[in-house]
């Protein structure tokens, strides 16, 4: 049997050492310091060898490092192990992303199947196979999910079935509540106008009925007339009466405060004001936010997560490290194709998308690569607006990871899942 010594600094590409013949189910994945991987079996003894690491290749070969050049361990499926190196080989093609996605399929790997599907879609956008298989419908020419042709109807998403917002309502409020609600709603209104009119006596009257507010029915009135009210210091007091609440809808409306209010500070103070035993239902909360379509929004519960600093949020904020997002562009006439050279500068003869102003500036700037941008191919027409896709990097959510795992592997996704992985074996 030979034993390979691998020194520190000469691994930094993966080893992949004839895995795929093994008969095991498993396999152990040693990352190294220099960003190098070994796979195989890890045989060392940590006790009798603290030292070294010593892994099996299913050659036969033993390969040794030393322990404090490894980052971490990591078992994963054999079967996930060939996906991986099939995903590297496989080209950017229609038909090999379809091979691979199908391959897929005879794995019951449903999951890593759709970024395939969904590659093919951005390939070849009127592909009706991997639409389908995707479980898009075609509606008035267009492709789109259930979900969204449902969500632009005007319905939402309630138990796994789409219903009207009134319909939602009075599934969710018996006649007892909504009688509640409605008393709360009159007075309420008329403490919202004290707030914001010009006699202080009325302002003050209004403060200090808010402060005895601790009724759970009393929510959907605040949120009515306080949430989105233009007087920042109504605001402030709307977030002390919901810190005097003490059940989920109140969190509930802290949450959605913390990410879609304009103003910082009051974004801040929602966060810091959800009472302790409320911090787990409200990380829930902003690991919803962490698939909202606007970047944003994304952006923003990573910081309110950071604050919170709860454990359960690390495998979804691995996932929204980086996230793609649609955007509406101009394109002019003629436009035979957008190619974003070097510095998101446009290449002669081409004639550039009207990106918006925050996407030009972090294309100028190396914040977003040009290859994050995905403009739909050929568009035709004089002028005309079309959606186009961007891969971005969200700071944010970095920063809370670091904060919660006290590990920083960067916007590298693969490597964040398999350390995360690693702590959890």
């Amino acid at each position: 049997m030979s034993i390979w010594k691998i020194q520190p600094g000469w691994s930094t590409a993966a080893l992949i050492l004839g895995w795929l013949c093994s008969g095991s189910a498993m396999a152990d994945l040693v990352k190294l310091k220099t960003g190098g991987e070994l796979r195989g079996k890890v045989v060392s003894d940590e006790q009798r060898a603290p030292r070294e690491v010593s892994v099996r290749t299913v050659s036969g070969a033993m390969v040794t490092i030393r322990r404090e050049d490894v980052e971490f361990i990591a078992r994963r499926s054999l079967t996930y192990e060939e996906y991986e190196l099939k995903a590297r080989l496989a080209a950017d093609t229609v038909a090999a992303q379809w091979e691979l996605a199908e391959w897929c399929v005879s794995q019951r790997l449903m999951q890593v199947r759709e970024r395939h599907l969904e590659r093919i879609v951005e390939l070849d956008p009127e592909n009706e196979a991997a639409h389908k298989a995707l479980g898009h419908q075609l509606r008035g020419g267009k492709w789109t999910t259930h979900e969204d042709y449902m969500l632009s109807r005007g319905y939402v998403r309630y138990r796994g079935r789409y219903i009207t917002p009134e319909e939602k309502l009075l599934l969710e409020s018996s006649q007892a509540d909504r009688e509640k609600q409605l008393a709360w709603f009159e007075k309420i209104r008329v403490w919202s106008n004290w707030l914001s009119g010009r006699y202080e006596t009325q302002r003050q009257l209004a403060i200090e009925q808010l402060k005895t507010v601790d009724d759970p029915h009393a929510v959907p009135a605040l949120r009515n007339f306080l949430e989105e009210h233009a007087a920042r210091e109504v605001r402030i007091v709307y977030i002390n009466t919901l810190s005097q609440i003490p059940f989920p809808d109140a969190t509930v409306a802290l949450a959605h405060l913390a990410v879609f209010d304009a103003d910082q500070g009051i974004r801040l103070r929602a966060v810091n004001t959800i009472p302790e035993q409320a911090t787990g239902m409200a990380a829930g909360e902003f690991i919803g936010y962490l698939r909202h379509a606007d970047n944003l929004v994304v952006r923003r519960a990573g910081s309110a997560l950071k604050q919170l600093g709860d454990q359960q949020a690390v495998p979804y904020l691995i996932e929204a490290l980086v996230t793609n997002h649609k955007y509406r562009v101009a394109v002019e006439h003629p436009a035979v194709g957008v190619t974003l050279g070097p510095g998101g500068m446009v290449t002669p003869g081409v004639q550039p998308p009207l990106l918006p102003p925050d996407l030009q500036a972090a294309l100028l700037t190396g914040y977003l690569s040009p290859e994050s941008i995905h403009p739909p191919p050929n568009p035709a027409g004089a002028k005309q607006w079309v959606t186009v896709r961007v891969d971005q990097q969200n700071p944010e959510v970095l920063e809370a990871l670091r904060e919660i795992t006290q590990a920083d592997f960067g916007f590298d996704k693969r490597t964040w899942k398999l350390w995360w992985m690693a702590q959890n074996s």
